[in-house]
């Protein structure tokens, strides 16, 4: 089988996430990061959070769901891209507050210098090239 192509009405899509009934179809290539999400009824894509060096784009495939950017809530179906900049600290994440499953297809750069804040938690993951490290806030205080 050749690894470049992968049908995506016949591929296995990867259900052992850490989101109950969330699957998820990855077909990236090195440099950039490719995935189908099918999240379930009251599942999120991820936490809220934001890249300092990756841009993220969502184009919503089946649904209706809820994209939390900042403090605003917005409602966003079939058809719908968003598209989150690189650097802008404003962060999201996307809620699916339906009665049916919501996918998406997300592309994100597979940069090796970037931190992903999630400000209303107590961590921050950095990814560099000898990979990535997630951060305790409350660890780092204690340290000092």
């Amino acid at each position: 089988m050749n690894n470049r192509i992968t049908n995506i009405s016949t591929a296995e899509f990867d259900e052992s996430t850490s989101i109950p009934g969330e699957r998820i179809l990855d077909i990236s290539g090195s440099h950039l990061g490719v995935r189908i999400e099918e999240i379930p009824p009251d599942g999120t894509t991820s936490h809220h959070h934001y890249h300092t060096a990756e841009e993220e784009h969502v184009v919503v495939l089946e649904g209706d769901a809820t994209l939390h950017l900042g403090s605003e809530q917005i409602q966003i179906g079939v058809g719908d891209h968003v598209w989150f900049p690189a650097g802008e600290p404003i962060a999201h994440h996307i809620e699916n507050s339906s009665d049916r499953p919501f996918k998406l297809l997300v592309f994100g750069e597979r940069k090796t210098d970037d931190v992903v804040f999630y400000p209303n938690g107590s961590v921050m993951l950095v990814k560099s090239v000898q990979g990535r490290t997630t951060y305790s806030y409350s660890e780092r205080e204690s340290d000092s």
